[in-house]
């Protein structure tokens, strides 16, 4: 990483004294996470032969660096749920080495995270796919996130919810934005969110990319389950 990415990165994602995966007191050479939850992070790393995995027939490749268990769990309960952006990044980290790993992700020219409805947007006062992304694109080295997609439903939490359910709870709870429609045609998308779990999320949002004249939908979370 160049000296003025991790600049940029500290000013965006600010450290604290605590891991932000478990609360534990930090050291100064600890980085952002205590030795225990960096070993948990690297302990539930996918290797580079299994990071690509098959979710749906409108997205052409899909990838994920981390099984959604341990540190890289928490990490993401921590951004999702705690407000701590600064947990995005070591799974941003872990998503721009699959992203370098895997020639076929690297063809994407645009790079759109899932969206939140706006209800929960304004309770939350953030989409954690969006921070996840920001801090990927940063590291990556690409032009930052288009916020394509929005979400024109929210029904239920998926939380527990098989796959058929799933796919029925999210089904027409996406759309492509008016200046969505102008960014995406013709061009590779790479879809941002936070955990795979059956794909039907991810799925919803490729069919209607696809509709909008994407020209392939490729899809990179930080864990999968």
């Amino acid at each position: 990483m160049r000296r003025w990415q991790r600049a940029l990165l500290a000013a965006l994602f600010p450290q604290r004294t605590a891991c932000h995966a478990c609360g534990a007191p930090l050291m100064k050479a600890d980085g952002v996470l205590c030795p225990a939850c960096a070993a948990s992070l690297r302990a539930h790393t996918v290797p580079p032969a299994r990071l690509e995995t098959v979710v749906d027939v409108h997205i052409a490749v899909a990838a994920a660096p981390f099984v959604y268990d341990g540190a890289p769990a928490a990490l993401v309960k921590a951004l999702k749920f705690g407000g701590d952006h600064t947990a995005a990044l070591p799974l941003a980290q872990g998503m721009a080495a699959a992203y370098a790993a895997l020639a076929p992700l690297r063809d994407a020219v645009l790079c759109v995270p899932v969206p939140v409805h706006y209800r929960r947007l304004r309770r939350r006062g953030y989409n954690q796919a969006e921070v996840l992304a920001e801090a990927f694109c940063e590291l990556a080295g690409l032009r930052p996130p288009v916020a394509a997609l929005v979400r024109v439903h929210h029904k239920h939490s998926q939380v527990g919810m098989g796959h058929t359910a799933r796919r029925m709870n999210i089904a027409g709870a996406f759309a492509v934005s008016t200046a969505g429609e102008r960014v995406v045609r013709g061009r590779a998308v790479l879809l941002v969110d936070d955990v795979l779990t059956t794909g039907s999320t991810a799925a919803e949002c490729a069919q209607v990319l696809a509709a909008a004249g994407a020209e392939v939908v490729m899809l990179l979370t930080a864990c999968r389950v």
